[in-house]
């Protein structure tokens, strides 16, 4: 009987193909081979990073941040300078014609491995020294380094946990299906892989240990399953699963028109998919994640190249309304090493924190986005608002940009509305912006203290909670008062399950998936009113998120029997 691991669906479809494996902490890779006539630039690559790894371990040393440190960093200089590091990472690479970054877990294996069957017990503690030098050269090799090299046809990547910068990076061949062993259906990178049509398992524990690269494997997305395959099963089933992995795209149309009072937008990470969703029937571009247009590009990309992004899309969707996010990334995706790693990046340095932190950057990006308005068709948004004070700065950073340029038209500016202390002072922000755009992903995160991605917790993560219900009704009554749109984002306003619910709170503006296009068009044309005020009247009596869900499920069985809505 062929092994199967049970997991977690996060992206349906089925698909059937060789799995490789990818890892790395801070920038991910993959076995790579190279040409023997790049052996000899990619050890200088190796031999520049160690250099580098070399220079801040000094400064460490000169400077340490506690008593000990300095005898620790000490010895980290001394593995990082020895022949049976530096030399037999060289070695692997000439002889296994292997990138830098592959040679060095190769070689960081072998020594871990030694040091930890050893009878000396201080032996076996510096494993994690070897560890911690191997991690600090790879990170510096990431600040150099290329984009990816395109995955094999058929790769079923499986990784611990897949970063979406790493998806992104596969974009000119995505894989076939995704395994990891953690990661929830609200985390970035698995609503890009469902935009993708990527089918995907995640919470297979020890995942890195199940599966060697060429095993064939089975991923089925639909129920949440790995198994096991032969050569025979990926002969007879490869197209016809893979074409079942990337039908959504496929089949989306425009043929259905919701009530002219709604209006969707579509979220895109590309600028190739905003042509795309204005053909199917999309009033804009709700949400333009600009950190994702610049794949293999550590931190903030040149001016240039920024704003040939932002001006192609924003002519693409022919006139109507693109709204760029600024950067949406941590202090790790713009840092290398030389510094104690954030404890909890979701609540560090980040977003819009980061932007007035670094302000030459955020000028930068800012000032690209601004160039890029010539028709007067795009807005900006600002993820992670707190408050007030947030806005005002940014807004004189952009005012001030904007009085240095000419011929662009002043754009609209829009606030993300994630963090419970935005909702509590949203009548002061809707002041300062001109619409808001609520991420119910982050917002559900934040609001109930619940790490979308931590299998552990994902009962806690509860997107019908009373006081996320309560939360969202307060910020369109907020939003309506003060005459401004507000637009719903995130995995709720492109599930059916909870459109009815949001229009009975008063929603009228969408900003969804492209592949969920089409059903939530299909959706708000079939809704009735007076049906979905009747429904949220019941749900605000009841007090618990399973009470509401019943509560939803039972109504919809009665007024929408055919839709088949089901919580996903």
């Amino acid at each position: 009987m062929r092994a199967s691991y049970a997991g977690r669906s996060v992206s349906r479809g089925r698909a059937v193909g060789r799995s490789l494996l990818v890892v790395g902490r801070k920038r991910q890779y993959f076995r790579s081979e190279i040409e023997e006539g790049a052996v000899e630039s990619e050890v200088s690559r190796f031999r520049a990073a160690v250099a580098y790894a070399s220079r801040q371990l000094e400064a460490l040393v000169a400077k340490p941040p506690t008593q000990n440190a300095a005898d620790i960093f000490d010895a980290h200089l001394l593995i990082l300078e020895s022949s049976s590091f530096l030399d037999a990472v060289e070695d692997v690479i000439e002889l296994d014609l292997v990138t830098a970054e592959w040679a060095i877990k190769t070689v960081t294996e072998k020594l871990v491995s030694s040091q930890r069957a050893s009878a000396d017990v201080h032996l076996r503690q510096k494993a994690v020294d070897i560890e911690d030098v191997s991690e600090r050269v790879a990170n510096a090799l990431a600040g150099g380094k290329s984009p990816l090299p395109l995955l094999p046809p058929n790769t079923i990547v499986v990784a611990t946990e897949l970063f979406p910068s790493t998806l992104m990076e596969f974009a000119d061949s995505p894989p076939a299906a995704i395994i990891t062993e953690r990661g929830g259906w609200t985390s970035h990178t698995f609503i890009l892989a469902r935009e993708s049509g990527i089918p995907a398992v995640s919470g297979i524990k020890r995942v890195n240990r199940r599966f060697d690269d060429g095993d064939v494997v089975v991923v089925d997305g639909d129920h949440g399953t790995v198994t096991f395959a032969s050569e025979e099963d990926l002969d007879l089933s490869l197209a016809s699963e893979h074409d079942l992995g990337v039908a959504a795209l496929g089949s989306l149309d425009a043929d259905a028109s919701p009530d002219p009072t709604f209006r969707v937008y579509v979220n895109v990470d590309s600028t190739a998919k905003v042509s795309r969703a204005i053909e199917k029937g999309a009033v804009g571009i709700g949400l333009l994640r600009s950190e994702y247009l610049f794949p293999g590009i550590k931190g903030w990309p040149d001016e240039e190249r920024q704003f040939q992004a932002y001006k192609t899309a924003a002519e693409a969707a022919g006139g109507l309304e693109v709204r760029i996010r600024t950067f949406d990334f941590d202090l790790d995706q713009v840092s290398f090493g030389g510094r104690e790693p954030e404890k909890n990046p979701a609540l560090g340095m980040r977003a819009v924190r980061l932007g007035l932190a670094r302000e030459r950057n955020f000028r930068t990006q800012l000032r690209a986005i601004l160039r890029a308005n010539t028709d007067g068709n795009v807005s900006i948004i600002l993820p992670m608002i707190a408050g007030v004070q947030d806005l005002k700065q940014v807004r004189s950073l952009i005012d001030d940009e904007f009085s240095r340029l000419e011929g662009i038209d002043s754009p609209r500016v829009g606030a993300m509305i994630e963090l419970p202390s935005a909702v509590l002072v949203v009548d002061q922000i809707l002041k300062y912006v001109d619409f808001l755009s609520v991420g119910t992903n982050d917002l559900v995160q934040y609001t109930l203290g619940v790490d979308r991605d931590d299998e552990m917790v994902s009962d806690w993560y509860q997107s019908l909670h009373p006081a996320i219900l309560r939360s969202i009704e307060r910020l369109i009554e907020a939003a309506r008062s003060a005459g401004k749109p507000i637009s719903l984002c995130g995995e709720m306003s492109g599930s059916p399950f909870y459109l009815p619910l949001l229009v009975g709170l008063g929603a009228d503006e969408f900003s969804v998936k492209l592949s969920s296009l089409r059903s939530v068009r299909r959706i708000l044309g079939s809704i009735d009113r007076a049906q979905v005020e009747e429904i949220v009247r019941v749900v605000k009596g009841l007090d618990t998120a399973q009470a509401v869900e019943e509560a939803l499920a039972a109504a919809y069985r009665t007024y929408w029997p055919d839709l088949h809505l089901t919580r996903t």
